[in-house]
């Protein structure tokens, strides 16, 4: 019990106090990139912690480089250093920007040990 639904809110909690006392820490451009590195690591991890599976369905390597991939591409996506404007502008089509990328990083943390 204590796993499946407390581990899952004290990360959400961990992940909320902590970026707001860092955010009027770090400025500049440096800064928010290290908010941005540490909000999708945290929310890779709260979705790590809402898999509760004893065992794992998919025992394979080239699932989690292919999920590796994608949070790693979506990342470099949110940081900005990634700007291909047909991309961009099929994701705003679909809706893929914002909190919609965090759910993303959730996503991903949680199908990693699927």
């Amino acid at each position: 019990m204590v796993r499946k639904y407390l581990l899952p809110l004290a990360i959400l909690l961990v992940l909320s106090v902590g970026l707001r006392w860092l955010d009027p820490l770090l400025n500049g451009q440096i800064g928010e990139a290290i908010i941005i590195i540490l909000r999708a690591c945290l929310l890779f991890m709260f979705g790590l912690s809402l898999n509760v599976a004893k065992k794992r369905r998919y025992e394979t390597w080239v699932r989690k480089v292919i999920i590796s991939f994608v949070f790693i591409f979506f990342l470099v996506w949110d940081l900005g250093y990634i700007m291909i404007p047909e991309l961009k502008t099929a994701f705003n089509y679909i809706g893929l920007y914002g909190y919609i990328v965090y759910l993303v990083y959730i996503y991903c943390g949680w199908s990693f040990f699927d």
